[in-house]
C-alpha cells in the first residue's frame, strides 16, 4: 500500500501588477523656490474593494492628517501643525502646493479636493524656519482614522491612536446569514524628520497599511486519486465538519482580528531613521489560537480552481474554499500580529479521503496529517500579503490504518518564496528553496519496509524538487548546515517546527560531556563526503533528526530548518 505524504509550501507573497498590490514609490521631489512648507506622499497599495482602488491617491481617499513640530533645543520643541487636514488638489501651483497636496483654507470650507474636505478651523500657511535644527512630521489616512496625541507645549510628538480597523479570524460562512467583514483601510506613514539641508523640498511621507492578506491554498499531485472530505483540526485537537480551513497556533492569542479595533501608534525619533511601534486596544478585539481560512465543499475537488504563477514560472490551480470576508482571488484581509508578540510556528493538521480515479471505489483514509509553516514566516506584518500553499503528494506523515503508532515518519517540506519590503515599496525578491531530504542505509531496504539499525551508517542528501543535490557544510552558521540529533522520544517533523531542537549538548563519542545534558543531543562524529553526503553512525535505538539549515537568521527573524526524522532499531546480537 502507498504511504501518503502532506507537503507544506509557505510562500509571503508580494506582486506587483493588479489592484491588490504594493504600489510602487512616486518620486515626489519637486523643489520649491519659497520657503513654504509642502506636502507628498505615497501609500504602500493594498486591497480595499471600495472608491479608492488604484493609484496612491485613491488609496488614501485623496486625505491625510498631520501633525508637526520644530525642534529647537534637545528639550524644547514647538508645535506648527497641530490636526491639520492635507487633501488631494489637481492644480499645484500655490505657495503652499507645488507637489499636489493642498493645506491652506478657512473655516466652514468644504468639498476639498477628490476627498471632500471640510474644515472646522481656520488652516494657514506655514514656512520653514532656519532657527530651528530639524521638524518632525507625523501623518495618517483617512482622516477620522487618525488622531495624534494633544501636543504638549514644548514636547515632541510621542503617540498617535488608529480607529476603525478591521481584520478576519473566524468562519464568515459565504452561505450563511452573517455579513461581510467591513475592512476599510487605515494607513500611517512612516515619521519623518526633515533637518535643514531638505527645508525647501516638499515633506514626503510614506504611508503603509496598518493591515495585512493572508490567503490559503491547496493542491494535490497524486496520481490515479482524487481527494475528498477534507477536515481540519482547530488548536484543541478537535476535528471540524464544516470544512474551513484552519491555522493553528500552539501560543494563546496569536491571531487577531475584529471590527472597529482601536489601536495605539507609539513614536520612537532616536537614531538615524525614526520608527514607530503599534499595539491594539482590547475593545473589539477577538484573540484566539485558530484562523479560519474558506470553507471546501464536501468534494474538495470540486471547489473553483484558481490559478496562480508560482515561482519558477508555472501556474497551479488552487483549491481555497469560499468565505464572505475573501477576495475573490482568495485573500482575507487580517490585523496584524502584535509588534510584541514573538514568532511562533503555524501548523495546519487535517483528515482526508483518497478515491480512486479508475471507477474501482477504492478509499484510503489519511488521518492526522500534519505540516508547520515556519516562525519566520508566520508573524503577520503591516502593509503585507502572506500566500500559504499547501501540497497533498503521495507520502504523508498521517496514517492510513487504526494505529496512530503506525504512522510513517517521512518529511514535511516547504518551498517559500518571499516577496517583502520593510516599506512596502519596490520589492524585492528572494527564492527560499527548502530541500527534500533523502536517507540510506546499506542493507535497510526490504519488500514491504525501510528499515535502520544501529552500528552502520547512515547517509544523507539534501535535493531540490529537480534532484539536484545541495552542497552541505557542519558546525556553521551558513545556509546548507547539517546537524544530526538523538531525539529524547518520537517527534515528526511538524513537531519540530513548533518546538525546535534548541540548547542541544555535543555529545561525542570521544569526550565526557561536561555540561547538563539537554532532552536532544548531537550526534558525535559527523562526516561529510564531497560536501554533498552526509554520514553518521547511529549507536542507541530511537530517533534522529536530520536537520538542514533553510534560512538563516536575520534580525529578529528566526532561522528556518528542514527536518527528516529516522527511526533506527537496535542491530540484533551476533552472538549465539
Amino acid at each position: 500500500m502507498n504511504k501518503y505524504f502532506l507537503y507544506a509550501a509557505s510562500a509571503l507573497a508580494l506582486a506587483s501588477c493588479s489592484s491588490d498590490d504594493f504600489l510602487g514609490e512616486n518620486s515626489g521631489n519637486g523643489q520649491n523656490a519659497l520657503s513654504a512648507i509642502n506636502f507628498g506622499g505615497d501609500a504602500g497599495k493594498i486591497t480595499r474593494a471600495t472608491s479608492n482602488t488604484g493609484n496612491y491617491v485613491k488609496m488614501l481617499d485623496g486625505q491625510f492628517n498631520i501633525y508637526g513640530v520644530k525642534k529647537m533645543s534637545e528639550t524644547q520643541f514647538v508645535t506648527v501643525f497641530k490636526d491639520y487636514s492635507v487633501w488631494n488638489a489637481a492644480a499645484n501651483t500655490t505657495t503652499s502646493n507645488t507637489n499636489g497636496w493642498e493645506y491652506v483654507g478657512a473655516k466652514g470650507a468644504t468639498n476639498l479636493g477628490t476627498g471632500n474636505i471640510s474644515l472646522d478651523k481656520d488652516q494657514t500657511i506655514k514656512f520653514w524656519d532656519y532657527s530651528a535644527s530639524e521638524y518632525h512630521f507625523v501623518a495618517g489616512s483617512l482622516i477620522k482614522n487618525f488622531t495624534p496625541d494633544p501636543l504638549i507645549v514644548g514636547k515632541d510628538i510621542t503617540y498617535a491612536t488608529i480607529s476603525g480597523l478591521a481584520g478576519h479570524i473566524t468562519a464568515n460562512d459565504k452561505d450563511g446569514t452573517g455579513t461581510a467583514l467591513e475592512t476599510n483601510p487605515v494607513y500611517v506613514s512612516e515619521p519623518v524628520i526633515v533637518k535643514k539641508e531638505k527645508y525647501q523640498e516638499p515633506v514626503q511621507f510614506k504611508f503603509v497599511r496598518q493591515q495585512a492578506m493572508v490567503r490559503v491554498g491547496f493542491y494535490e499531485t497524486i496520481p490515479g486519486y482524487s481527494i475528498h472530505n477534507v477536515n481540519f483540526y482547530d488548536a484543541e485537537g478537535n476535528v471540524s465538519n464544516g470544512n474551513n480551513i484552519i491555522l493553528t497556533s500552539g501560543t494563546a492569542g496569536y491571531f487577531v482580528g475584529g471590527s472597529n479595533v482601536e489601536g495605539t501608534i507609539t513614536y520612537n525619533w532616536t537614531g538615524i531613521t525614526p520608527s514607530y511601534t503599534y499595539a491594539y486596544s482590547e475593545t473589539g478585539l477577538t484573540k484566539n489560537k485558530n484562523w479560519y481560512a474558506g470553507k471546501l465543499s464536501t468534494l474538495a475537488t470540486t471547489s473553483a480552481g484558481k490559478k496562480i504563477d508560482l515561482e519558477d514560472g508555472t501556474k497551479m490551480e488552487l483549491l481555497w474554499g469560499t468565505d464572505k470576508d475573501m477576495s475573490t482571488n482568495g485573500y482575507f484581509t487580517v490585523i496584524p500580529t502584535p509588534t510584541a508578540t514573538t514568532a511562533a510556528p503555524i501548523l495546519i493538521k487535517c483528515d482526508y479521503t483518497l478515491v480512486s480515479d479508475d471507477g474501482s471505489g477504492e478509499t484510503i483514509k489519511v488521518t492526522g496529517a500534519t505540516a508547520a509553516i515556519p516562525a519566520a514566516y508566520s508573524k503577520w506584518d503591516v502593509n503585507t500579503r502572506y500566500t500559504y500553499l499547501f501540497k497533498i503528494s503521495q507520502n504523508t506523515n498521517g496514517y492510513t490504518g487504526d494505529d496512530p503508532n503506525k504512522a510513517g515518519l517521512y518529511p514535511i517540506t516547504f518551498d517559500a518564496a518571499v516577496k517583502e519590503s520593510t516599506d512596502a515599496m519596490q520589492g524585492t525578491v528572494t527564492t527560499v528553496s527548502t530541500p527534500s531530504i533523502t536517507t540510506y542505509q546499506e542493507s535497510s531496504v526490504s519488500e514491504t519496509s525501510v528499515e535502520y539499525k544501529t552500528g552502520k551508517a547512515i547517509y544523507a542528501t539534501a535535493a531540490n524538487d529537480n534532484g539536484e543535490e545541495y552542497t552541505l557544510t557542519t558546525n556553521g552558521t551558513a545556509v546548507g548546515n547539517v546537524q544530526v540529533y538523538k531525539l529524547s522520544k518520537e517527534r515528526n517533523e511538524a513537531e519540530l517546527q513548533v518546538s525546535a531542537i534548541v540548547n542541544a549538548e555535543i555529545k561525542d563519542e570521544n569526550k565526557t560531556q561536561t555540561t547538563v545534558p539537554s532532552t536532544e543531543t548531537t550526534v558525535g562524529k559527523v562526516k561529510l563526503a564531497a560536501n554533498k553526503y552526509l554520514s553518521f553512525t547511529p549507536t542507541a535505538e530511537g530517533f534522529y533528526a536530520i536537520q538542514y539549515l533553510v534560512q538563516a537568521a536575520k534580525g529578529t527573524t528566526p532561522a528556518v530548518y528542514a527536518y527528516k526524522v529516522v527511526y533506527v532499531k537496535a542491530a540484533p546480537s551476533t552472538t549465539e
